[in-house]
């Protein structure tokens, strides 16, 4: 990993079209899975896009992961020094000028790494994270997420609680809306029109707090930096029904996976547990 992060941005890139293409050629899990999702959530497309999303999702997802050992390893510089544009950061500002805490809500869309190394830096952010079963995989995480200046915590009740501290104080929380939460924790709502497992957190810690939400993600260029994108959710996520208010936060991460679809992460499996027959098994 440490090789990896000596490496120039382009060589990972190029690594990761290559890890992508061979999981289109072979037919890996995670070609079937992204193939699953975009039919299930894009059938607009025809069979012709569906296939070349399929194949250009697969070359991202690989650049993401080439990316990771850079960011987590590699001085915060090099990868600030690689975002080039912004689009809606005064938004954010304008939040914590008024003296609000504002809830990150960053989707797995393009590079949600560079996303808190930025926010770390520049705001101080708190961020949740799920700890792995492997203790030199967690410190290797929480070295690579808090270089910049941002601070993490467990996804548990000390996490939660640090979290309202950090929001009632106008601080800066940064929370992935689009994983399916372990355990208790998440109710059934839309995401492109399916049922699925949807986190319940960030609807409680807006209602608790009073906090702004926005929806942030880093995209990749063509150039090969990265663009920084912060939006306004849907209004509904603010609403005091659970339901809607995690139909809102759903319907805000449709909005940012549309905006480029082939930098949303589709091989995830966002369609499992009780919600639903997950396509995919």
């Amino acid at each position: 990993m440490r090789g990896l992060a000596a490496l120039p941005w382009s060589w990972l890139h190029a690594f990761g079209r290559l890890l992508g293409h061979l999981f289109w050629r072979f037919d890996a899990r995670e070609k079937l899975t992204t193939q699953a999702n975009i039919a299930l959530c894009l059938p607009e497309l025809n069979a012709q896009q569906q296939a070349d999303l399929v194949r250009e999702s697969l070359i991202d997802f690989g650049q993401t992961a080439f990316e990771m050992p850079k960011l987590w390893l590699s001085p915060p510089e090099q990868t600030l020094a690689a975002i080039v544009e912004f689009d809606g950061e005064a938004l954010l500002k304008q939040y914590l000028a008024e003296g609000r805490g504002v809830l990150v809500i960053a989707p797995h869309h393009g590079n949600w790494e560079v996303v808190g190394l930025y926010l770390g830096q520049r705001y101080g952010i708190t961020s949740m994270y799920l700890p792995s079963d492997n203790e030199a995989v967690n410190e290797l995480v929480r070295l690579g997420r808090s270089r910049s200046g941002a601070t993490l915590v467990p996804a548990e009740t000390s996490g939660v609680r640090a979290v309202l501290k950090a929001l009632k104080s106008g601080g800066v929380v940064g929370i992935l809306p689009d994983q399916v939460p372990k355990g208790a924790g998440a109710d059934p709502a839309p995401f492109f029109g399916h049922p699925a497992l949807t986190m319940t957190l960030a609807s409680n810690l807006l209602q608790k707090t009073g906090a702004r939400a926005l929806v942030v993600y880093a995209l990749r260029l063509p150039s090969g930096g990265f663009k920084m994108v912060f939006r306004e959710p849907d209004p509904t996520i603010y609403a005091d029904d659970l339901a809607q208010s995690l139909a809102g936060l759903n319907a805000s991460v449709e909005a940012s996976a549309r905006d480029c679809p082939a930098q949303y992460q589709w091989e995830y499996k966002r369609f499992k547990g009780p919600s639903r027959r997950s396509p995919v098994r």
